[in-house]
Formats: structure tokens, sequence, C-alpha cells
């Protein structure tokens, strides 16, 4: 398999989205409800994602965004949130969020990577916000600042091909010598593999493969040490 560039998401592949959402609710609603963390962290990825594309098209403001997830995710659980508490947590979590690290597994891994493969980054999202994580990431040893694309900047967004489309012009590299690396099947995956790239599902969260769905990755990996071990044969000359 002749892999020559890799490219990640962000959220929740190259750090983990649940640190700082446990530490926000924690700040907010720990001490009023005990709750299991887990689902409670992907009901609010799910209802985040339900509404997401509203949010980018200017059919809802952020601000309703962020009170709509965490407001569905506790009605979940039969707790009620008022708008003050959503947007304090909305505070919380996007503070955190500025405050985030690379694993040092993920260090390890995309120092060896780069011996082998260019190395980009394609994250949905708003620009600005995007960047601020990125930069708390401090992927710069391994990513230039031309290799990180973010939907924000642009009219389109993952899973549309044009996302992945550039860039392959970024990289100067063909579809079928990529591969891309996320946890959300149906932007990341579908995504990808409707681009011709190759694609590894990085399925931390043990979520199921969407009903019906045809597309197949050509890995699923559970772990930081599965994701390595999965990739490194694909771009090992």
């Amino acid at each position: 398999m002749d892999i020559r560039g890799v490219v990640f998401d962000v959220d929740d592949t190259l750090y983990d989205m649940a640190q700082p959402f446990f530490s926000a609710y924690h700040a907010i609603y720990g001490a009023k409800h005990h709750l299991p963390m887990q689902k409670l962290f992907l009901s609010f990825r799910r209802y985040s994602d339900e509404k997401f594309v509203d949010s980018q098209m200017g059919k809802m403001t952020m601000d309703a965004l962020y009170i709509y997830r965490i407001r569905m995710a506790l009605r979940d659980y039969c707790v009620e949130t008022t708008d003050a508490e959503a947007m304090e947590f909305q505070r919380f979590y996007m503070g955190l969020q500025y405050q985030i690290k690379l694993s040092s597994g993920m260090t390890s891994f995309l120092d060896k990577l780069r011996k082998h493969a260019e190395i980009g980054v394609i994250t949905n999202g708003e620009s600005k916000h995007q960047r601020r994580k990125i930069h708390s990431l401090d992927i710069s040893p391994w990513v230039s600042e031309e290799r990180i694309i973010v939907s924000g900047d642009y009219a389109f967004r993952k899973p549309d091909v044009r996302i992945f489309r550039e860039m392959e012009r970024r990289l100067n590299l063909a579809s079928e010598h990529l591969l891309y690396i996320g946890d959300a099947f149906d932007l990341d995956i579908a995504g990808a593999q409707g681009a011709g790239w190759k694609s590894i599902w990085f399925n931390h969260r043990r979520r199921n493969r969407p009903d019906g769905e045809q597309i197949y990755p050509y890995a699923e990996a559970h772990t930081e040490e599965e994701l390595f071990t999965a990739v490194m044969p694909m771009i090992e000359k």
C-alpha cells in the first residue's frame, strides 16, 4: 500500500474531547447530579452533531447550539438546566478546550509518522475556535500552517469531497496515496472514502456503525495503540 500522506481530524482524534467536558460538567453541575459521564458525553456529542450544520449555515446561532446540546443531553437523564447555567457550562468547556495537549502516545506517533509520510489536518468548525484549539495542541513541529484546513474558512465542510480535494492540492498527492483518521463515521469515514482516500475509524468511544451503512473503513481502532499498529504498516516502505 503506497500511503504517502496521513491527515487527521482534530476533535476526539488528536485529543480526547471528554476530558474538558468532564471538568466543565463537574464545575457547573457536579455537586447537584451524579450522572453516567461517558454516556452523557456521547449524548452531548450526538445533539451537537445533530445541529452542527444548522449552526454553520446561520439557521441557528452558536449560543443556541451551546444551550441546546447540553440541555438535551441532561434531559436524557431527567435533569433540567437554565440558559444561564448552559452558557456558564459552555464558557468553562471552551476555556478548557484552549488548554488541551497532545498525549505522550500521540506525540510519539507523530514523530514516527513524519519520517514516512506528509501530515495534514482537516477539521470542521468555526475557524477562530478550531485554530485556538490547534494552537493549544502545538502541532507545528509536525504540521505546517499550510496543511491545516478548517471548514469555517470555506463554503463546504466534511463530508463534502471538496475539502478533501483541497488537501490533495496542498499536499500535492493523489487520493490513492492518502489516509484520513477520524472519529465521526458519517463525516470522516464517509467523507474520506467518497473522495477515494483510505480511512481509519478511530472509534475509541466504541460507537455502533450507522444502520444500513455500506461503507467500511480500511481499519477500526479503539485505542491509540491500536491506531498506531494499524497505520504504521500502511506507510513504512
